[in-house]
């Protein structure tokens, strides 16, 4: 949506620039020649229909002329933008319909990015759910395959072939973002393994109620693995 507002926003500047410019060259032309304002509407068009820029405004019709050039380039972008945003989804659902016994990582973030890389390196069939563009984009730079929708949409887990799925992972920042995820995930696929990251010691029981096997508090299991560490060097 961030790109089909951008392009959008540009296409709609270089409108008003364009209708600005023509209303200009359609009262030059039509008080110079003394014509009326639909004749000289029509000259101009003829002379761009013709690239016949000979009269006493060539210059600003051969502006005029390339400016067309340049909102046809913008709303070619906004069409693509479009058309990416209405189908690309559609197009990309059929392609992950043939993913069966996959790993849905929901948040593309450093716990998600973390959790595909060693699913990766197991060769188990994963995708990531990332609905920001620039985290998705560097994450299918890093070979990863990557859904651009927000994990809180539950038509993102019918784009990932939930029912299909052995594992989701909640990976988002906040609790209650986990929350819905969890929910979503569960009333998709009501044998995969759901496993979230939580926040607050107090909302592992919430998590667990809305379907989660497993509840992951990394600060803890942080602090846990470095006492382990602190202690193993101990023995040693």
């Amino acid at each position: 949506m961030d790109s089909i507002r951008e392009n959008g926003q540009k296409l709609l500047v270089v409108v008003i620039v364009l209708i600005i410019i023509m209303a200009v060259l359609v009262l030059l032309i039509s008080s110079d020649d003394n014509v009326s304002y639909i004749i000289s509407f029509d000259d101009i068009l003829t002379a761009i229909e013709t690239f016949n820029f000979s009269s006493s405004f060539g210059p600003l019709l051969l502006f005029l002329s390339l400016f067309i050039g340049v909102f046809a380039v913008y709303f070619l972008e906004f069409l693509v933008s479009v058309l990416r945003n209405e189908f690309g989804g559609v197009i990309y659902m059929a392609q992950t319909l043939r993913l069966k016994n996959h790993y849905i990582v929901c948040g593309g973030g450093r716990i998600g990015e973390r959790i595909a890389y060693l699913l990766r390196e197991q060769h188990k069939p994963t995708i990531i759910l990332e609905n920001e563009e620039t985290r998705a984009v560097e994450l299918k730079k890093l070979g990863f395959k990557v859904l651009r929708e927000s994990a809180l949409d539950e038509k993102s887990f019918k784009l990932a072939n939930a029912k299909q799925a052995v594992a989701v992972f909640a990976c988002l920042g906040q609790d209650v973002d986990n929350f819905l995820v969890v929910l979503d995930a569960r009333e998709a696929n009501k044998n995969a393994k759901i496993f979230t990251r939580c926040n607050s010691i107090k909302n592992i029981r919430k998590f667990v109620q809305l379907g989660a096997n497993e509840v992951v508090l990394p600060e803890i299991v942080g602090a846990d693995r470095m006492v382990y560490l602190s202690q193993r060097e101990k023995r040693k």
